[in-house]
């Protein structure tokens, strides 16, 4: 499902506009970017929780060529679902 399709279904349901949905998802999109890029845990009931972990340097090998190189550390973004959502699915 596509960002359009999201829209319109949560228009649908919700009986909103398909521009005052579009706005409140950019909006949410950027409430959880602020929040993963300052370290906090942002959770939504019913759904889950996203939260940036760090990631240590290791090696890794190029498939190409087999080479061990290492892998600079980094940030990687963490989804935990709801005990409600995984027995959804």
């Amino acid at each position: 499902m596509k960002k359009p399709d999201v829209i319109k279904q949560v228009s649908n349901v919700s009986g909103l506009t398909k521009g005052d949905v579009n706005k409140a998802l950019k909006a949410l999109v950027k409430v959880i970017q602020i929040s993963l890029k300052n370290g906090e845990i942002l959770s939504l009931s019913g759904l889950g929780s996203f939260r940036a972990k760090s990631r240590k340097e290791r090696l890794g090998r190029n498939p190409k060529t087999g080479k061990i190189i290492p892998i600079p550390p980094g940030r990687k973004v963490s989804f935990k679902p709801t005990s409600t959502l995984r027995k959804i699915i």
